[in-house]
């Protein structure tokens, strides 16, 4: 019984010190996301290269088409990430995870969920997003044995 309560308990502090392992780069898509929910365009863009791609959902957007989709309205959105994966090659990131918003307006609150992935290239001492592929979730699914973290910022 001992034993069975110690492997549990290296299992839960193995498994929450993995989670709290982010790239450092990660911070950038943090930003992102920040700006998006404080509807802050020029913030928005100043996360991204100037060459930056999105793939959202069958699409292919610049910075300045999701500008365009974040308009100010009034809902919250509180943003959790999952990292499944990195790996960092020098000054470059590939990044795998899930993004999970919570929009709340009034009483009603709804949960979208994405499948992503990015690719960071340091810039002049500075993480940017070259490129993001966005696969949202249909509603109401949530991916087995997945926990999001609340986003930091």
């Amino acid at each position: 019984m001992t034993r069975t309560f110690f492997g549990l308990l290296l299992l839960f502090v193995t498994a929450s010190s993995y989670a709290d392992k982010r790239p450092e780069a990660f911070n950038t898509i943090d930003k992102l996301f920040a700006a998006m929910s404080n509807f802050d365009h020029q913030a928005m863009r100043s996360t991204v290269t100037d060459s930056f791609i999105l793939l959202e959902h069958g699409e292919i957007w610049t910075i300045e088409d999701l500008v365009n989709v974040v308009k100010p309205a009034g809902y919250t959105r509180t943003n959790y990430f999952s990292i499944i994966n990195y790996e960092q090659q020098g000054e470059l990131l590939t990044v795998n995870y899930w993004n999970k918003a919570n929009f709340t307006q009034k009483n009603k609150s709804e949960d979208v969920i994405w499948l992503e992935s990015a690719v960071l290239a340091k810039v002049d001492g500075n993480w940017l997003l070259r490129q993001m592929h966005s696969t949202r979730l249909p509603a109401g699914k949530t991916p087995d044995k997945v926990t999001f973290i609340k986003q930091k910022l």
